[in-house]
């Protein structure tokens, strides 16, 4: 009996370790994804010129804040640097190129984004769309870091998706073309191409999935194919 008890002991103890070991795998997963995009975010930095979010169309209205606060109207082809924000008013859409990235991304009516200092693009509530058009030969595509709420997201370079904040907290990614790495707190998933995912409030990740009608719906009233 005292053998069967301490062999007990010692499968429990394999068993904890295992499981130790596989939290700070997923931990050095998640660090690796984040230090992967800071590092292309510097290389690209280095080669070309500081980040920042041009506005290639605009329909209807959108309001821009400074990172001094001052607050206006955007107009086209105005450039402005990490830390701006970006809201589009009611029936009205903006169109943005993210340098130097060269991404395309798309807001919807009544939709705020954030460039943040730390270089990542931040959904503040609404919709957008991410893209990045085929480059010109010896041009490369870099993947693209966007977060909303509790979610950080890092695409594929070659990946069109979206990403929504709905009015209950929930927030929802689907992707195109390309796949998305969702990190959830301890959670990494990879959404692949014409696949989704919904995260609660509470941080439940429901999916992935194929695209909901609604989903698909999105894409064909404002999806950047």
């Amino acid at each position: 009996m005292p053998r069967c008890h301490n062999f007990s002991a010692q499968a429990k103890a394999r068993a904890r370790k295992v499981f130790e070991s596989e939290v700070v795998a997923m931990k050095a997963v998640r660090v690796g994804i984040w230090s992967l995009v800071v590092s292309s975010a510097l290389l690209v930095a280095a080669q070309t010129r500081e980040f920042s979010l041009r506005i290639l169309e605009l329909k209807g209205n959108a309001e821009v804040r400074l990172p001094n606060g001052e607050q206006r109207r955007a107009k086209v082809n105005e450039q402005f640097p990490v830390g701006t924000v970006v809201r589009t008013g009611t029936k009205s859409m903006v169109i943005l190129e993210w340098l130097p990235y060269k991404a395309r991304v798309k807001l919807a009516p009544e939709t705020e984004v954030q460039l943040m200092p730390t270089r990542v693009l931040s959904l503040q509530s609404g919709r957008i769309w991410v893209g990045t058009p085929p480059p010109p030969m010896g041009e490369r595509r870099f993947p693209l870091p966007v977060q909303c709420k509790q979610v950080q997201l890092v695409s594929s370079p070659e990946a069109i998706f979206s990403v929504a904040c709905q009015p209950d907290g929930t927030v929802t990614i689907s992707v195109d073309q390309g796949s998305v790495v969702v990190s959830v707190g301890e959670r990494v998933i990879k959404v692949p191409k014409l696949r989704m995912v919904a995260v609660t409030p509470q941080n439940v990740v429901i999916g992935p999935m194929p695209l909901t009608k609604n989903e698909q719906l999105m894409w064909d009233m404002g999806g950047v194919r």
